[in-house]
This record gives C-alpha cells, sequence and structure tokens, in this order.
C-alpha cells in the first residue's frame, strides 16, 4: 500500500521460504498484487527447484541476480547451468537487466571474470536476438 500510493513497484526475490517453492513468486505476487514484481537470484534457489523457479518467477520479473560464484578455468560455472538459466529468462520475453553477481577473492580474477560472464551475457542476447 505504501508503494502503490507512492507509485512504486517493491522486488521480491527468491531467499528464504522461496528458495525452496517454484510457485513462491508468482504466488506471493498474484496475492499482493502488481506493485510487487520478481527479481529473481539464479544462485538462490535449491538445485531441486531451480530450473522450475525460474521458468515461473522470469514472467513477473524486471531484474535478474545472474548470480554466478566459482569459475572453472575454462570459464564454466561447474554448480550449475548459467546458460539455462539465461534461456529460461529469454524464453519468458525476460530482455533484463541481468545483473552479476559474481565474487572473486584475487582482484585481477575477478575482473577477468565479470568481463568473460558479461561477454557470454552478450554473445546470448547477440544469438538469441537472432532467432
Amino acid at each position: 500500500d505504501h508503494a502503490a500510493a507512492r507509485g512504486l513497484t517493491v522486488l521480491v526475490e527468491n531467499i528464504g521460504w522461496m528458495k525452496d517453492d517454484p510457485a513462491g513468486i508468482p504466488d506471493l505476487i498474484r496475492e499482493v498484487g502488481p506493485r510487487l514484481r520478481a527479481q529473481p537470484d539464479t544462485g538462490n534457489w535449491s538445485d531441486a527447484v531451480r530450473y522450475e523457479g525460474l521458468a515461473r518467477a522470469f514472467p513477473h520479473a524486471v531484474s535478474c541476480d545472474f548470480k554466478a560464484m566459482t569459475l572453472a578455468p575454462d570459464g564454466t560455472h561447474p554448480a550449475y547451468d548459467i546458460a539455462r538459466c539465461f534461456d529460461l529468462g529469454w524464453k519468458a520475453g525476460f530482455r533484463g537487466p541481468w545483473l552479476i553477481e559474481h565474487f572473486h577473492a584475487d582482484l585481477k580474477e575477478l575482473v577477468r571474470e565479470m568481463a568473460l560472464l558479461r561477454d557470454q551475457l552478450r554473445t546470448w542476447t547477440r544469438e538469441r536476438s537472432r532467432v
């Protein structure tokens, strides 16, 4: 009510109980109303529901925390398939912004890996835009 009176939108992210409930974000938005929108975090889901949760959340998304934690030396993300996460958003009509959330103890490696993630997002966007 406070946000609506001021023309503001409130974002909800999958954290806490929502990380295990793939329907949590759309159910909450349906109950609260259109002033609540999604900011799904690719890394906050439990592994069992990650892709289903993203597929359900992305139609309501206005941004995405594109979380990629530890990258392999070749730039892949062993914890889960970040390209699949991107594709779920794209299929749902989400076009960004993709907010890269990534950490590394070594600053030089952090900068290199952030650039790699940025370039992956650019490549996937360009490739999917051609279809």
